[in-house]
């Protein structure tokens, strides 16, 4: 048996692969478990560096460029952007790397003219997801008009790509003008005021925590954290759909293939060109409108006919071969085969 190490924020003791463990409700964003299991029929057991004390380790995992280079050959998948984690664009921290995995088409393309070698140092690789295409509930069986599920936070960098401030603007304008109970807000945080970007928002943050929050929360809407995500999509007929920054190619999370599953329809803002990657015909593109009021005042109007017509076609592009290179299987496949075949490499 051979070993290597994978390093993902600060989980310890294998907890990366305990089921039911770590982000997002208890059910991780990346496919760790099948990602080990991988490497297991290959005669190599991925741990967390402290399980792998006092052994001799083949190669390191690391998910984001960690502030420590790899002390043995080392992989990397870039999981944040830019925006959250400027050091997953440093060319200077990317050589430490044999291979780099990123969804960052553009990033991808210009670290392999570089390298100028017959096989890609960078891999495309886009977010993993659980590819499930049944159907789900119609619009008349969904008691929620249009929700929006995350947690108040900010970027750490003031950009004007920046789309927690877009988030806050589309909750303040259904607040304001979508029909009482049509809207509802979920995550953690809210019970406090707005976070800020940048480096002064961080501390505000910080210190915000120490305080009691207001008496009168500043979010009318917020209904509190949500047990279950999945559960809740599947009883809503729309969701805010924001990545956290715009118009970086390729960048594409969970979030809009979790309304996809649960039939929710996902008013989206991404990349510019998300209809290179999924159809039209799947989401509300909130970069279409001229401003928030604009975006509440269509989701509001739209009815069962149009509603069935997007669940419909979510449901194609989910049983679609285009679909299959967002899947886990996808993911842990290609990741675990790439650093194989390199491993063989001189």
């Amino acid at each position: 048996m051979r070993y290597a190490s994978i390093l993902f924020r600060h989980y310890r003791e294998n907890g990366l692969f305990v089921a039911g463990a770590g982000e997002n409700n208890g059910s991780f964003f990346l496919p760790f478990g099948k990602i080990r299991a991988r490497f297991l029929e290959h005669g190599i057991e991925l741990n967390t560096p402290d399980v792998n004390t006092g052994r001799e380790v083949s190669f390191e995992l690391h998910f984001n460029v960690q502030r420590r280079a790899p002390t043995r050959p080392g992989y990397v998948y870039l999981y944040e952007n830019v925006l959250v984690r400027p050091r997953n664009e440093s060319r200077r921290a990317l050589q430490a790397y044999r291979k780099v995995f990123t969804w960052n088409t553009t990033l991808a393309q210009a670290l392999n003219i570089a390298q100028g070698r017959s096989s890609p140092r960078a891999v495309i690789l886009p977010y993993p997801n659980r590819i499930d295409a049944s159907p789900s509930p119609a619009f008349r069986d969904r008691p929620h008009g249009c929700v929006l599920v995350a947690s108040n936070k900010s970027l750490p960098v003031h950009d004007p790509r920046d789309l927690y401030q877009r988030r806050l603007q589309v909750i303040r304008a259904f607040e304001a003008s979508a029909p009482a109970g049509f809207f509802s807000l979920y995550g953690r945080g809210w019970e406090y005021p707005a976070a800020r970007p940048g480096k002064f928002g961080k501390l505000f943050s910080s210190l915000r925590k120490r305080f009691k929050p207001p008496a009168q929360p500043p979010f009318p809407s917020w209904r509190g954290p949500v047990a279950d995500k999945d559960a809740l999509l599947q009883q809503s007929r729309f969701a805010i759909c924001y990545e956290n920054g715009a118009d970086i190619p390729g960048y594409i999370s969970e979030k809009i293939f979790d309304c996809f599953r649960a039939g929710c329809v996902p008013v989206y803002w991404g990349p510019e060109e998300i209809a290179d990657y999924i159809p039209r015909e799947c989401f509300i593109d909130a970069r279409a409108f001229p401003d928030e009021r604009a975006i509440v005042a269509h989701v509001v109007a739209l009815g069962e006919k149009i509603h069935a017509g997007y669940q419909a076609a979510m449901l194609d592009f989910l049983r679609s071969p285009s679909a299959a290179i967002y899947s886990e299987d996808h993911f842990a496949r290609t990741l675990v085969e790439e650093i194989m075949a390199d491993q063989k490499t001189p």
